[in-house]
């Protein structure tokens, strides 16, 4: 008679029977021929496997759609009355002379945002998906609900404690290397660095050649203070991943506060090649004006507004540099700018040496980091702004 395993209990049962004799689980027929009663079969352990991580997907995606669904609803029922006072309160703040031309254009990087956050929740759903695909061991129910409790803490913003789950889920399978690297990349940008190396190092040991956990290696020592051991990391980065725009420009801005400008100029210029960057600009345009070269300088930073209209650092320095060319005009246009964009930044007041250590550092190239590597928590950072 055909048997098949409960995947809840692993107790046999008939093929006719729907729920589990012991446990009462509903019975999950795997596809293919029937199995038969006897020694466990070789696949066995496969097919539950392949279950538990179906089951995680299936309810993370039961909570995306009951999300979608719950949003779609809302904005049936109010998106007429949403309207109407949106069209009222337009209407009343131009009555008032306020001046609503860039309404559109902030209305749209809102949405950009959003849209930029959900395609993060996305990765960090596949990233979770693929952990949990990658277990082997025996309590694979509670290892998929330590992964589900650490993806509903990070989505919520509550990194600091998903620590814990995480943490759990690393004992339980020690070489996972993708939870070593969930958790070194929370520590990360929590500022946590000596435990995110801690991780980095275990993520090597497992997998020397792994890109991410080398260049978040540099980027740690970096923020360490630890100039020489990050120079190497980035150059090890860059063997393993020649295209890392990321990697060049982080390479490149090292080199350059070490006093090596014509290297620094090489890995910058080859960063912008392969992805063009406003924050790479800005940084190349430092460069350049420590060379004694402002037009150059300018013209960078040019390039770095006109990639990034909300580059509220970039239109500063670019206003420093407009007074010391003596074009007093542009300089007003670009400290206006500057302001506007961040009025609560209160060096944009005062008219400081042009790329003082306040305006450029690592944190310049934070975005592309993240952009490239996909870090958890990314969207978290962008609400505080």
């Amino acid at each position: 008679m055909g048997m098949i395993h409960c995947q809840n209990c692993t107790t046999r049962n008939s093929l006719n029977r729907d729920f589990c004799w012991k446990c009462g689980a509903r019975l999950l027929v795997p596809s293919g021929p029937p199995v038969f009663d006897g020694a466990i079969p070789f696949m066995e352990e496969h097919v539950l496997e392949r279950i538990s991580a179906l089951e995680f997907s299936i309810t993370m995606l039961n909570k995306r759609v009951e999300a979608m669904a719950e949003t779609v609803e809302r904005l049936a029922a109010s998106n007429f009355i949403d309207h109407t006072m949106i069209e009222t309160l337009t209407d009343s703040l131009e009555s008032a002379g306020i001046d609503l031309a860039n309404l559109e254009a902030e209305w749209r990087k809102r949405i950009d945002s959003r849209i930029i956050e959900t395609e993060e929740v996305d990765r960090l759903s596949a990233r979770m998906r693929r952990i949990v695909e990658a277990y082997r061991g025996s309590e694979r129910q509670q290892f998929g609900s330590w992964i589900e409790k650490s993806y509903d803490l990070l989505v919520e913003d509550r990194a600091p404690e998903s620590i814990r789950f995480l943490k759990l889920a690393l004992q339980a399978d020690p070489a996972n290397h993708e939870i070593g690297m969930v958790l070194a990349e929370v520590h990360f940008q929590n500022r946590q660095y000596s435990h995110a190396l801690r991780y980095l190092g275990g993520v090597l040991e497992t997998r020397p050649d792994h890109f991410e956990a080398t260049f978040l290696i540099g980027l740690v020592q970096q923020r360490k203070g630890n100039l020489r051991e990050a120079q190497f990391q980035f150059e090890n980065a860059i063997g393993l991943k020649k295209d890392s725009a990321a990697a060049h420009a982080s390479l490149g801005f090292l080199l350059a506060e070490t006093g090596d400008r014509k290297k620094a100029l090489q890995h910058l210029d080859a960063a912008i090649k392969l992805k063009p960057s406003a924050p790479v600009h800005f940084l190349l345009s430092a460069v350049y004006y420590n060379q004694g070269d402002p037009k150059r300088a300018i013209r960078h930073l040019r390039l770095a507004t006109q990639l990034d209209p909300h580059f509220g650092e970039a239109f500063y320095q670019l206003g420093l540099l407009c007074l010391e060319m003596k074009w007093v005009k542009k300089a007003q246009e670009c400290f206006k700018t500057a302001q506007s964009l961040n009025p609560r930044e209160r060096r944009y007041r005062k008219r400081v040496r042009s790329f003082s250590d306040e305006a450029t550092g690592p944190d310049q190239l934070n975005r592309l980091i993240r952009e490239e590597l996909c870090l958890v928590n990314h969207w978290a950072e962008k609400r505080t702004k």
